[in-house]
């Protein structure tokens, strides 16, 4: 990729927003699973084994035992699912204060000449291709609908990984959104099932017009 990441000072609204995650994700930190569930779960356990042996020869030993394998399941496993959610809270939480503390926040300023878009045809995302340069494209994917407010546009910023991991935000616009050209979907989804699919901010060395022209030409 011969796109290169700069460092910049956060805008003021990126304080703020950052700012706001961490007041929220402070809140949902504490486990909703409390110890006297455990001890629960350990009683519904040793009354069910006892009620399932009781009825070893009836119908309910099949709901009985159920249950029995859903306390003891929710005894064992639970708190490795605990552990595991907090492990991945500190790791988020260490890069939100570590945003918030620096201040800064690493991007690639994008001034684009055309964007031709393609949207989603199974559930592939939308898809990006600019044309940044002369005979240059970069392809940029939406997977999870974060572009629709004010982009495509022809002037942004794409955040560093670390940043998107955060918001979930992957471009900064910084000009009046365009109409842009459109490619097939279906062509799309056949272009890539036989040639396979850009990877996100892969860059590329061809004629824009020469690759939106290949891609709709397997509509």
């Amino acid at each position: 990729m011969d796109i290169s990441f700069k460092t910049r000072q956060l805008y003021p609204h990126e304080q703020r927003l950052l700012k706001t995650l961490k007041k929220k994700k402070d809140k949902e930190s504490g486990s909703k699973i409390k110890y006297y569930h455990f001890f629960i779960a350990g009683l519904l356990a040793i009354s069910f084994t006892y009620l399932a042996n009781i009825n070893k020869e009836s119908f309910w030993v099949l709901p009985l035992g159920t249950i029995v394998i859903f306390a003891y399941s929710f005894i064992i496993f639970m708190p490795y699912e605990i552990y595991k959610s907090r492990k991945n809270f500190k790791i988020f939480a260490n890069e939100l204060n570590s945003f918030i503390a620096i201040g800064t926040v690493e991007t690639c300023i994008i001034n684009a000449k055309r964007i031709a878009v393609s949207k989603e045809f199974e559930d592939e995302g939308e898809l990006f291709i600019i044309e940044y340069d002369t005979d240059k494209v970069l392809y940029l994917w939406d997977y999870d609908y974060n572009l629709k407010m004010k982009f495509p546009c022809l002037d942004f910023e794409i955040y560093e990984e670390k940043f998107l991991k955060l918001f979930s935000r992957q471009v900064y616009p910084l000009s009046e959104p365009i109409n842009p050209l459109i490619i097939d979907k279906k062509a799309k989804w056949n272009y890539m099932s036989k040639i396979g699919a850009p990877g996100n901010l892969q860059t590329q060395n061809i004629s824009f017009d020469k690759l939106i022209e290949e891609y709709n030409s397997f509509a």
